[in-house]
């Protein structure tokens, strides 16, 4: 189950909870104008930064499944030169009976010894 590594939620970007002197909140329509577009922009910059974050992450992830990968592929190839290298006619090989024997295979006693 993935865990949460980040919460993002957007700010309330019209809002302004410090009014001036008089107890207005914005004196003209371009000061609101500037604010909004200041928080905007620091919102942006935010997800930049946490997009940016992700992607790193997902290039960590994929290096060390790449490294992996490697380790397993050279261990297959050490496997198939080890098993090219094998004569089969040098080589021992038992012979099973149609009907291999039942595990665990019980011990037979010799006749004359009794334990």
């Amino acid at each position: 189950m993935p865990f949460a590594k980040r919460i993002v939620e957007p700010p309330l970007l019209c809002r302004n909870h410090i009014p001036n002197d008089e107890g207005l909140l914005f004196e003209d329509l371009c000061s609101i104008n500037n604010v909004v577009l200041s928080r905007t922009l620091r919102q942006l910059s935010d997800l930049a930064r946490h997009a940016c974050s992700l992607f790193q992450e997902l290039e960590n992830d994929i290096l060390h499944t790449n490294q992996r990968v490697w380790v397993l592929q050279n261990k297959i190839g050490q496997i198939q030169q080890t098993a090219c290298a094998l004569d089969p006619k040098k080589e021992a090989v038992r012979k099973y009976t149609k009907n291999p024997p039942s595990y665990p295979l019980k011990k037979k006693h010799h006749p004359l010894i009794h334990t």
